[in-house]
């Protein structure tokens, strides 16, 4: 049997509309599909401006260039993470700080934050790792304090929501969707994501000002949308840009993969749950993931952290012997090659550390047949005992 970490829900519906798509159109950006997709991201997300583009990575680039960071700037970021949380800063001159993580939830410790916070300081950028919520309430009370900006990298985070608590005074207690508390969130539709399109990512904002510095740097520095909307007679080059807007044809993908997001999640939980029976007794030996409070997670990553790398190394190899593709996550960006370069390994991140040498990543994605969800677990066992 060969089971892969992930793969994409896909089915007859987007087969269907990518011909529609190529037949009814040139798949260039912006098109029928763009606009379609966009207003149910829209309505998902709650979140008044939403703009896709190529990619979650893009989001972040345009987010940041957006913000205006003046060299020398400083922007915290988690160590545990993608570098595309990361080359934002840097392309938009700013410098990525590496703070720790939570070693529950593997989201940034607002602890951290606070130690790496300097005059430079402007702002923080936040993953929801796993779909899992970081602490909105301690992170947006630091910025307040701090007069600081924060981004948040949601690109696990589509169809995951956060219970506002009590710090958010009058809105406590409404279920917000993940991205939605800073000034700018950013969401991927990689292949491997919840809701994918092959390449793909969105860039929410509630800030019109924003809005509209974004609308023309994911154009090339045009006015292309207010063009195409008959707001102005001509299209034309109004400032700094580049070219990041979908293809319609990934786009008429999205639409129905939006349309099925409860499905595919619903269904990511059953496997989480399944999961979790499973494993509960080897509790000791094992981290099982934890949900925190008020978080509503999509299950885009289901990890067992063990006590050591050779337990995990064990685990990993003879999972992998039997078909079983299970996988670690990111080597830290604070010891990572250009990290080290920006100054990074002056501080020891200890959570970060342990937890990339210890984190292992099981199958989880909705087409993972009962079948086989019973061989990954029989085969797990195994190695447990």
């Amino acid at each position: 049997m060969n089971i892969p970490l992930n793969k994409p829900y896909w089915g007859k519906r987007e087969e269907e509309a990518v011909i529609r798509a190529m037949r009814t159109g040139t798949g260039v950006g912006d098109g029928g599909n763009t606009r379609v997709a966009t207003e149910k991201l829209k309505t998902l997300i709650g979140s008044r401006y939403c703009y896709l583009v190529t990619s979650c990575t893009s989001a972040m680039d345009i987010a940041l260039l957006a913000l205006g960071l003046k060299p020398e700037e400083e922007v915290i970021v988690p160590s545990f993470t993608l570098s595309a949380t990361a080359t934002p800063v840097l392309l938009a001159g700013g410098r990525p700080v590496f703070a720790d993580i939570d070693p529950v939830t593997y989201c940034i410790d607002p602890l951290d934050i606070e130690k790496v916070i300097t005059k430079r300081t402007r702002g923080i950028m936040v993953v929801h790792y796993a779909g899992m919520a970081a602490p909105m309430e301690k992170i947006l009370a630091l910025a307040k304090a701090y007069k600081l900006w924060v981004v948040e990298d949601a690109a696990h985070a589509i169809g995951a929501y956060y219970h506002r608590g009590p710090a958010f005074g009058a809105h406590q207690g409404r279920a917000s969707h993940l991205g939605t508390f800073g000034i700018a969130g950013a969401f991927s539709f990689h292949g491997t994501k919840n809701v994918c399109c092959g390449e793909g990512g969105a860039i929410v904002t509630d800030d019109p000002e924003l809005s509209g510095k974004i609308d023309v740097l994911r154009a090339v520095g045009t006015n292309r949308s207010a063009f195409l909307a008959g707001k102005v007679s001509l299209y034309e080059w109004v400032g700094e840009g580049s070219s990041y807007l979908l293809s319609d044809i990934l786009a008429s993908i999205l639409i129905n993969q939006i349309d099925r997001i409860d499905r595919i999640n619903k269904k990511r939980g059953q496997i989480a749950s399944f999961y979790n029976k499973i494993f509960q007794p080897y509790s000791h030996v094992i981290r099982l993931p934890s949900v925190p409070e008020g978080a509503v997670p999509n299950w885009h990553i289901y990890a067992l952290k063990f006590k050591t790398e050779s337990r995990r190394k064990n685990f990993q190899t003879k999972m992998r012997q039997k078909g079983i593709e299970v996988s670690t996550h990111y080597v830290p960006l604070h010891s990572s090659p250009m990290g080290r370069k920006l100054g990074g390994d002056r501080r020891k991140l200890t959570v970060t550390e342990d937890v990339a040498r210890t984190l292992v990543r099981m199958p989880i994605y909705p087409g993972l047949t009962e079948k086989e969800q019973e061989y990954v677990a029989r085969e797990a066992k195994k190695i447990l005992d």
